[in-house]
């Protein structure tokens, strides 16, 4: 029994030392590279992809909290927490290049909070045009949950479903161009790892998407 034991704990050991490593090579990741800015256009594309990806998964972040709180069926509802899992522990990393590589401290808006701006008393002012705002744009965000609140159950399900496929569709898309534009050897190696990685991973969420709304359908 005392050698169980000592096995059990030596193997719980030895996870919590493997996903404190991993930590640590995510959390040095973004100033691995600080002294180390890409000039001219190599480095605008990082810059766009960046803002824009974090501002995109911001989106994402919005719209998942939306199905938590109104879906009911345990799949849509792990897919959801999935997506806010993932796509915030993204957000960080990128926003932590952004201030390494860039000197640029970033924070995506929510959709609750942009709703509210849009509320204020704005006067006119161009999108983006307030010194330290984010370039999200609020039609864009608003779009994605078109209808939505109109629906229930399961209709509310596929119609989300569907919003976020098309959402990851234009992230992959996104991530393609950057890699179109960034060629391998030019800019950052970790961001281009993250491009392909959002490539694969969202791909195959959109295939399982698509199986969750067969099945919600039948």
């Amino acid at each position: 029994c005392d050698m169980e034991g000592q096995e059990i704990t030596m193997k719980k050991l030895w996870i919590v030392l493997s996903l404190a490593t991993l930590l640590l090579t995510v959390v040095a990741a973004p100033v691995a590279l600080a002294d180390a800015p890409i000039e001219g256009r190599a480095g605008r594309a990082e810059l766009r992809f960046l803002e824009g990806m974090i501002d995109h998964h911001q989106m994402a972040l919005d719209m998942a909290n939306d199905c938590l709180a109104k879906a009911t069926s345990e799949s849509v509802l792990t897919n959801c927490q999935n997506i806010i899992d993932a796509q915030t522990a993204e957000i960080t990393i990128m926003q932590g290049w952004l201030l390494a590589w860039y000197n640029v401290d970033y924070s995506p808006m929510s959709m609750n909070d942009m709703t509210g701006m849009m509320g204020d008393d704005m006067g006119g002012m161009d999108h983006g045009g307030m010194e330290g705002m984010p370039a999200t744009d609020p039609a864009m965000m608003m779009g994605m949950m078109a209808g939505l609140n109109r629906l229930e159950g399961v209709e509310y399900e596929i119609a989300w479903l569907e919003a976020m496929i098309d959402h990851h569709d234009d992230a992959i898309h996104m991530s393609e161009r950057l890699l179109e534009r960034i060629p391998e050897g030019e800019g950052h190696a970790e961001l281009r790892e993250m491009a392909q990685q959002i490539i694969d991973d969202q791909s195959a969420e959109i295939e399982a998407m698509e199986s969750l709304i067969t099945d919600l359908s039948a």
